[in-house]
């Protein structure tokens, strides 16, 4: 990996950009009179390296760490089509997710071009989703994105190209 950089505030979290645009809107509407509150349940992070790094919500371990039981579900690029065609089958997608309710806990993927799936893991843990809402949406192929339904197919353990 090249490049790999971090940098945290005094609380130890990142300093992220999206996440201080995120907080200005909300300062701003508070000052207008409007009544927000901060929920950070997913504010993705990524490493803009080589081969890239997102996260979004809870790792394995983090899953762990606050008591959950969890299953999860990993697909590999080396067997996504576009992953192929691109020539750049290194990395995948991880699912975490609740066992006894299937709730998306985490994502996470390292690859080439996986910090365009930052939103998608986001929008996920956002809405509620578990795992067969991704298992059961269709993703267009081939895309990167459909490692995303295989790693949650895989967690159920349906997976179609392992």
């Amino acid at each position: 990996m090249r490049g790999i950089y971090a940098i945290g505030d005094v609380t130890g979290e990142p300093m992220l950009a999206h996440r201080a645009m995120a907080q200005g809107e909300m300062v701003a509407e508070i000052i207008a009179g409007r009544k927000r509150a901060w929920d950070k349940r997913c504010i993705p992070a990524i490493c803009f390296t080589d081969p890239e790094i997102v996260s979004a919500g809870l790792s394995p371990a983090e899953a762990r760490a606050q008591g959950y039981e969890i299953r999860t579900g990993q697909f590999p690029f080396s067997a996504n089509g576009r992953a192929m065609t691109m020539l750049s089958e290194e990395g995948f997608v991880r699912v975490v997710a609740h066992a006894d309710t299937n709730l998306i806990l985490g994502l996470q993927a390292v690859g080439a071009g996986v910090s365009e799936l930052s939103a998608a893991f986001a929008l996920a843990i956002e809405m509620g989703a578990r795992l067969e809402d991704i298992a059961g949406t269709i993703h267009a192929h081939p895309t990167r994105s459909e490692a995303i339904m295989e790693a949650a197919a895989k967690a159920l353990g349906s997976a179609l190209h392992i």
